[in-house]
């Protein structure tokens, strides 16, 4: 399965999923909330802001083995605790996380568990297969092979009745099967512990239990598996081996088997009737009731000391102090696990792949996605064609003849060609990562690859896009207008227009990256091109610019762009007519005419490169935008 030179991994897994104990103690949460409601008392009074605890004091212990469900009423900070115990909550918490009684950072904890979360995140246009043998390669250790990989896909494929979709695309799969699509990308690695955020929400009562059945199953295989619920289904609770609860303000209410929380809500004389479900039951007398809320306190605030007390409570401390003392006990083998070497928490020898890898695979997920899209594309496209042909018919034979008034008709056409290729390109990709963004923070909390390779992979695939279709529009406009040059001026004449094109979408990719609405871009997006236009040497001669304002023309695409196709077209007059009226102004030559808006017939390498400076400048603070925001952003 895997190549000779890892011997290690051969002869045992990875992270054998035995004989583990996960602790969390004394585990705080605060979030910070602004007070004013609304933009306007922001402004007016000033943001203030308070502290709003999520947890409070939780502790608790889970072993191989066992299926755990932590159960709550909204907003009793589930999802928080899942998030926090499971490392891949942004913020500051306090407490402790051991694993066998050793504190385990972020790293180790991305490399030995798995997380399910509520929301699937993925690419739609992909096919279950496709999704799968993407995940197998950001996922499995890099010394696997691809003929390991499909295996690894095929059983587990298998084992969760998943197959006959596998060559579905993702955005045709019903809730179930995406829970276990999200299941089965989390299994790829045999993850020693399995978080799941909410699995069952969304579902009915027969995929719920499906999917828990399975979850039951992958503990059974000596994992740890912790899941939030909210609002079970009736017996579906039967399946988990114990459940901690949790009160408003991220208090525990108990933690043990279902008959031990019978129990113990009996002992305060809160009795669940024989027909009735036990988990609405517990979150029920855990629940904040409206118009009740005093008394409601006072009873919840009543369970979580009498918790604290309990016999309960005393059996999870000490099971706590087992494991962090390294005594506990379990139904699978005594041998020190694996991953503890020298009496110290170590991060295995797992291979992450490159980054030239990642680049590869995620060019390849975006190259998918792209031409499944092909309807948007050739729309897309038509649309720019039809735009080049409305620009070219009013300008046929434009050339022929030219004279004083022919003048203004030739600059026009030139300056349309750049502004509908700037505006067409520049717009068209604001939507590239603000719908892919929630999908990149998610990945990036898992460590599944670098915010450079994404970037650059959606870089790679728009580029032929903005190669190949200005070079048809130059086309399509340079002949019906019977533009001068031959071949060599063709040529000549598409360079900038395809440059211009390439310096638009690095533009429209940094205001992408930047913010997070496309609405927020476009509004930005405006008086940067109302500024960038007027230096474009139509609407101001550049050379009567005063010096603090003539350095304008040289962050301005249009301009650049224009002066190049100008060059390229009036070099080749050499002689333009005169009017007969002896008062009225003449230009007599196409240098003449680069004077009169500021042109300079030497400029025009110097205009390329100047475009090729914006597409670079514009792609590295793109990018950094990104890595900006996937380091400042929470996730959950």
């Amino acid at each position: 399965m895997i190549r000779k030179k890892s011997k290690r991994l051969t002869e045992t897994p990875l992270c054998s999923p035995k004989n583990l104990c996960l602790t969390w103690k004394n585990i705080f949460y605060t979030v910070k909330k602004n007070k004013n409601d609304g933009y306007w008392r922001d402004l007016f009074k000033g943001r203030q802001m308070e502290n709003v605890q999520l947890l409070h004091s939780v502790s608790g212990a889970v072993k191989s083995g066992t299926l755990l469900a932590i159960l709550g009423p909204s907003g009793a900070g589930k999802t928080t605790l899942l998030a926090t115990i499971s490392k891949r909550i942004k913020g500051e918490s306090t407490g402790d996380i051991l694993l066998n009684g050793k504190m385990i950072n972020r790293d180790m904890m991305s490399r030995i568990s798995g997380f399910v979360p509520q929301d699937d995140l993925s690419i739609e246009s992909l096919t279950v297969q496709e999704h799968m043998e993407f995940m197998a390669r950001m996922r499995m250790d890099s010394r696997y092979r691809k003929t390991a990989r499909d295996q690894r896909i095929e059983i587990l494929l298998a084992d969760l009745g998943i197959t006959e979709s596998q060559c579905s695309k993702l955005s045709t799969l019903s809730g179930g099967e995406r829970k276990r699509v999200s299941l089965a990308v989390q299994l790829l690695t045999e993850p020693s512990i399995l978080f799941c955020d909410e699995p069952t929400t969304g579902l009915d009562s027969y995929s719920a239990m499906v999917v828990i059945r399975t979850l039951r199953k992958v503990a059974k295989s000596g994992r740890i598996v912790i899941c939030s619920l909210h609002q079970p289904a009736s017996g579906l609770l039967n399946e988990f081996h114990e459940i901690l609860l949790l009160a408003g303000g991220g208090r525990v209410a108990f933690q043990g088997t279902i008959n031990d929380a019978t129990n113990f809500f009996s002992s305060l004389g809160f009795y669940c009737p024989a027909t009735f479900n036990n988990a609405e039951f517990f979150v029920s007398k855990l629940s904040i009731i409206r118009g009740k809320e005093l008394e409601s306190k006072i009873k919840v605030n009543n369970i979580c000391s009498e918790f604290n007390k309990s016999q309960y409570s005393d059996k999870i401390n000490n099971i706590i102090d087992e494991c962090c003392s390294g005594k506990f006990d379990n139904d699978y083998n005594k041998s020190p696990h694996e991953i503890f070497t020298d009496d110290t928490l170590q991060v295995s020898d797992f291979k992450k792949i490159k980054s030239i890898t990642q680049l590869e695979w995620l060019t390849w997920r975006s190259y998918i996605d792209y031409k499944r899209n092909w309807s948007t594309i050739i729309l897309r496209f038509s649309m720019y064609m039809l735009i080049g042909l409305l620009l070219a018919v009013p300008y046929v034979h434009v050339t022929d003849n030219i004279d004083q008034r022919s003048i203004q008709n030739m600059q026009g056409l030139m300056y349309l060609v750049v502004t509908e290729t700037v505006f067409t390109f520049n717009y068209s990709v604001f939507y590239t990562f603000p719908k892919e963004l929630p999908l990149l923070l998610r990945d990036m909390a898992s460590g599944l690859y670098y915010p450079g390779p994404f970037y650059f992979s959606k870089i790679a695939v728009l580029i032929p896009g903005t190669v190949f279709q200005p070079f048809i529009y130059a086309a399509l406009i340079f002949f019906i207008a019977g533009l001068k040059g031959g071949f060599l001026g063709f040529i000549y004449f598409s360079i900038p227009v395809i440059l211009c094109a390439t310096s638009a979408t690095a533009v429209g990719c940094l205001m992408s990256a930047s913010f997070e609405s496309v609405d927020t871009a476009s509004l930005l997006s405006v008086p940067i091109d109302f500024i960038t236009l007027v230096f474009s040497g139509i609407y101001l001669h550049l050379g009567s610019l005063p010096p603090q304002l003539s350095w304008l023309k040289y962050v301005s695409q249009f301009y650049y762009s224009s002066e190049a196709v100008s060059v390229i077209q009036w070099q080749e007059y050499n002689a333009i007519k005169c009017s007969d009226d002896p008062d009225e102004p003449c230009i007599s030559s196409g240098q003449g005419v680069l004077d009169k808006y500021g042109f300079s017939s030497d400029n025009y390498l110097m205009d390329l490169i100047g475009l090729i400076a914006i597409f670079t400048v514009g792609h590295i603070a793109g990018y950094l935008a990104i890595l900006y925001r996937t380091r400042k952003e929470p996730v959950y």
